[in-house]
């Protein structure tokens, strides 16, 4: 009877573990929905697999929000870890246009242009697909990118990792971006 007793809490153990397993297996598959601060700006990021990491505030009128992909260790052709990551620039109180953001972004930050595109950006935005060579680690990185304005804030959505692992993170870096919205107010 003792024995019966046992069995039948252990039993009832491994059943709430299992339903709370299942559970867990569901919300994987799922995005959290996140709105820019200050702003009208909302985005998804695939549940359990990103991390926010910080807001760096450049002046008065820039902030920097950074998240970085975080699911499991992603390594380059050489066995370096990379840290696949998104990079949201939000600009307040710019007027000119999201061409003059575009090209000031490029003079600071110069790449080279694999392919262009407008569809699914808000705002009939920029975006592009492109590519560096770090001068600090010496890697070739690759990028999607959009640019976008609502009213007289301007955005920049860059989602980044290494040339050599860009192929497994373009149909997630893609997701992201095109989960970009603007909502009405």
């Amino acid at each position: 009877m003792k024995l019966i007793k046992v069995m039948r809490k252990h039993i009832f153990v491994i059943l709430f573990a299992l339903i709370g397993l299942c559970g867990s297996a569901q919300n994987n598959g799922q995005n959290v929905q996140i709105t820019l601060p200050g702003t009208h700006v909302e985005f998804s990021l695939p549940q359990h697999e990103w991390k926010y990491l910080q807001t760096t505030n450049v002046d008065k009128n820039t902030t920097v929000y950074l998240y970085s992909y975080m699911a499991r260790n992603v390594l380059d052709e050489k066995g370096d870890t990379i840290i696949p990551y998104l990079r949201i620039y939000v600009k307040k109180n710019y007027s000119p246009s999201v061409y003059d953001l575009t090209w000031e972004r490029y003079q600071n930050q110069p790449f080279q242009s694999l392919d262009e595109f407008t569809e699914g950006i808000p705002n009939s935005g920029l975006g592009y697909i492109g590519a560096y060579n770090s001068p600090y680690d010496r890697k070739d990185y690759q990028f999607r990118m959009i640019y976008f304005k609502e009213r007289n804030t301007a955005f920049e959505f860059r989602a980044e990792t290494s040339l050599d692992t860009y192929e497994e993170f373009d149909e997630m870096f893609t997701n992201i971006l095109n989960s970009v919205t603007v909502k009405s107010k």
